[in-house]
């Protein structure tokens, strides 16, 4: 192993141990039962084992199809579960909506377009199972944060343009009509220049061999057309990756994509990167309230 690789990984286990201890103060002592909500847990949608498995949260005793949450959880692509997700799909749950909660494969083991490819499989998954869990397969939805809002990105992508699903190898889902979605705290832009510096956290996921052979691929905005559904694009004051949801704003507006922007925190109640996980606090209920509806104006 080269001295790089082992910096990497060394960077990988310091940071994602900071991380941990950070979301497990946060989500101390929150519930994971609801009476108002069925949980469906640790149920396979690929074949890498733990790696690819979902549980699906929904609305108590519902005999009616509700709209669906896929939600993609962030981590830089070397961290995250759904068991540190639970708590922010829960409370999805709790205001209507079906919501899948899904490991993806983690890089350095797995690097781009691996979490992508699982994405697609939950998708393929929803599409054959759905219904089962009276899941509305005519009413889906993506949400993601931070490096889950760029996968909800490529995502979107992947379904609104056949050209870019194809080039990467993605499976489709047919039966699934996707309405729109929320990218909060994501990064859009990965081929600009000096946005993966050389041996970051980032450079795991998208190493040199795949900023190759993907090259064109990971233009992503390249490939966004009209028909990419509408979505809510969320940044904080204070989160690092402000001024890349400022930036996909302004290119929405001149793609002609409709989409809302919102910054939430100020000087005096200033906000963080993905602030809106914080299951205790006033503005990010604002904020995922926000969202809930804009997504249910897009409901067919």
């Amino acid at each position: 192993m080269t001295e790089s690789k082992q910096a990497i990984l060394k960077a990988i286990k310091e940071t994602t141990d900071q991380w941990r201890v950070s979301d497990e103060k946060r989500d101390a002592g929150l519930p994971t039962q609801f009476a108002d909500v069925t949980r469906y847990d640790n149920l396979s949608y690929g074949p890498a084992g733990t790696e690819n498995l979902l549980d699906v949260y929904t609305p108590k005793e519902i005999t009616q199809k509700v709209p669906v949450i896929i939600d993609i959880h962030g981590g830089g692509n070397v961290y995250g579960s759904k068991e540190l997700y639970q708590h922010y799909c829960l409370g999805w749950a709790r205001v209507g909506f079906g919501v899948v909660n899904f490991n993806y494969r983690l890089a350095p083991k797995t690097p781009f377009p691996g979490a992508l490819k699982d994405t697609a499989l939950v998708g393929q998954w929803i599409s054959e199972h759905g219904e089962e869990y009276h899941l509305d397969v005519d009413n889906v939805f993506v949400i993601g944060d931070s490096a889950g809002g760029t996968l909800a990105e490529q995502y979107l992508t992947a379904y609104s343009n056949e050209a870019y699903r194809t080039a990467l190898g993605l499976v489709s889902s047919e039966k699934l009509k996707i309405r729109g979605g929320c990218l909060n705290s994501g990064f859009y832009f990965i081929e600009r220049s000096g946005a993966i510096p050389e041996n970051s956290l980032m450079s795991a996921y998208y190493t040199p061999e795949v900023m190759h052979r993907y090259d064109q691929q990971l233009h992503t905005e390249k490939f966004i057309t009209t028909k990419f559904p509408p979505v809510f694009v969320m940044t904080a004051n204070h989160d690092f990756l402000h001024d890349e949801g400022v930036r996909f704003d302004q290119f929405l507006i001149d793609k002609g994509v409709p989409h809302e922007f919102k910054v939430y925190g100020d000087e005096k109640e200033p906000r963080e990167h993905v602030f809106q996980l914080n299951q205790r606090d006033a503005i990010a209920a604002n904020a995922n309230h926000a969202q809930a509806e804009f997504l249910r104006t897009l409901m067919k």
